[in-house]
């Protein structure tokens, strides 16, 4: 590569000298030298710019990155919809299921009193049915009035027990009540609501009391409550979300093996990779230094004067600190000349 610098450098570094010419020069800041290179040098640095991306192109090909990366993205595509399906499964489930409790409140108390308590009492009935195909043992629920969620400090949870046999489970088909025993009650906190919404209470508070179902928990079988293991849905219903379950620990197994195959090619590419960065920025500054036919450096106003220029073609280069360049073929006459140059690019003396 170096032989190829030099041969273009001994054609193209020694343009025929007319006369000297004297040449004032401004440019934008940021630079604190600025070199004027043979004409050639911008052809040069094109073949080896050129070069160095067919290089690394064929290193690639050679690792196989993009093959590689493409694996590990729909690997991790996969898993992403391994896991999206057994999200909609589990979500079905819990749909049909919650919906499968026919749940209505038979009578209710209600104390709202904002002036001299912070919180307000109920009491209330109900009559419970299961319509699905498993023991239920109870329901988590969030308690309205008129359409307006009542605070409370927790999740409220009703259990499914037999006020007789004190066993817990409602079974499919079975129905349940606590009317004529003791009622369930809470405690929500009158602080948190707005008066509007205290107003709305009190105007629906006979007949607008109403659970919102959110959760619930199964029983293989009755019994007391202490015996009874209680199952969420996914222990409930293993066999239908265990073969999703099983592919997404396939998927992940696929996505981990392609992710090592790839960062370990990566890691090899990185390598020779940079080595090759290495030999080019060697010969780009080989070529910056042989190029170089005049040098000055800037005053605080970014100017500068170039005396005794022989007149041709040259290439204005001044380096900044931000890795922008500037990089201008002008053409000097035999003769005073000032310029004014302005339009900064990539230094392409910097990989």
């Amino acid at each position: 590569m170096r032989s190829i610098i030099s041969i273009v450098c001994l054609m193209l570094l020694f343009p025929c000298v007319i006369s000297a010419a004297r040449l004032h020069l401004e440019v934008p800041p940021g630079s604190s030298e600025i070199y004027l290179l043979s004409p050639g040098t911008a052809p040069v640095l094109k073949h080896l710019q050129g070069q160095m991306d067919l290089a690394l192109g064929q290193l690639a090909t050679r690792y196989r990155i993009d093959l590689l990366s493409a694996q590990r993205d729909r690997a991790r595509e996969t898993v992403q919809q391994k896991q999206q399906a057994y999200t909609a499964m589990l979500a079905s489930l819990r749909k049909q299921y919650l919906g499968s409790i026919t749940l209505s409140v038979l009578s209710t108390e209600t104390e709202i009193s904002p002036s001299s308590s912070a919180l307000g009492d109920v009491a209330f009935f109900y009559a419970v049915k299961n319509n699905s195909d498993r023991i239920i043992t109870d329901i988590t629920y969030k308690p309205k009035i008129g359409g307006v969620t009542l605070p409370t400090t927790s999740s409220l949870v009703l259990e499914f027990i037999h006020p007789l046999t004190l066993k817990s489970g409602l079974a499919p088909g079975e129905t349940l009540s606590n009317q004529g025993h003791e009622p369930e009650d809470f405690s929500f906190f009158i602080g948190e609501l707005s008066r509007e919404e205290i107003s709305q209470i009190k105007s629906e508070i006979q007949g607008g009391f109403a659970l919102e179902i959110m959760d619930m928990h199964f029983a293989q079988r009755k019994g007391y409550k202490d015996q009874t293991r209680v199952l969420g849905f996914e222990e409930a219903f293993t066999a239908q979300l265990q073969p999703l379950q099983r592919s997404i620990t396939e998927a992940l197994a696929r996505q981990k093996a392609d992710s090592a195959a790839y960062e370990k090619a990566y890691r090899d590419y990185s390598q020779d990779r940079d080595a090759q960065l290495s030999t080019f920025r060697n010969s780009l500054e080989d070529l910056k230094k042989s190029s170089v036919r005049y040098h000055a450096r800037l005053d605080e106003k970014n100017r500068c004067m170039l005396a005794d220029i022989a007149a041709g073609t040259y290439i204005v280069y001044a380096p900044s600190v931000q890795g922008q360049a500037l990089f201008k073929e002008i053409t000097v006459h035999d003769k005073r000349q000032k310029l004014m140059l302005t339009t900064m690019v990539k230094d392409p003396f910097t990989p």
